[in-house]
């Protein structure tokens, strides 16, 4: 069985309005954000994700960007996987699985690590951001579409 390349990213519109969001641990900043991802069989993509999120700050955008990979992959039935990724946060929580303590990120991190169990076979590696360019420009292309 062939074993899949999956690479994901956020984007964020940093010049546009920023809010400051209250939350236990001080405040954030939220910024309007998109996801996307590339998935490919070889060097052939045969999926993609591009999608616009609201405002949301970068991390949590990350990791979206990686669940809605997840999903994308349990839905076509795909079980070896080799995900990539320019976001060293995210990458730690799968690896070691260190959970945030900012409510909506540990609740989107307990999903990614309840879909990475449906997966047979996955890795995932930090990238820079340079070797990211697909998924990044896929995330790009959401704020494009009206």
């Amino acid at each position: 069985m062939t074993t899949f390349k999956v690479y994901t990213d956020a984007s964020s519109r940093y010049k546009a309005i920023v809010e400051d969001v209250g939350s236990e641990r001080g405040l954030r900043k939220v910024y309007p954000s998109s996801i996307g991802a590339v998935i490919k069989d070889g060097e052939q993509v045969v999926g993609a994700i591009s999608e616009r999120i609201g405002f949301s700050d970068s991390n949590y955008a990350e990791f979206l960007a990686m669940y809605t990979a997840c999903r994308y992959l349990i839905d076509h039935n795909i079980s070896k996987v080799d995900f990539y990724a320019d976001c060293l946060n995210l990458v730690m929580m799968v690896n070691q699985q260190i959970i945030s303590g900012i409510p909506e990120l540990r609740k989107l991190s307990y999903a990614i690590l309840d879909c990475l169990n449906q997966i047979e076979n996955y890795t995932i590696t930090w990238i820079p951001r340079n070797s990211n360019k697909e998924a990044h420009h896929m995330a790009s292309q959401a704020f494009k579409v009206s």
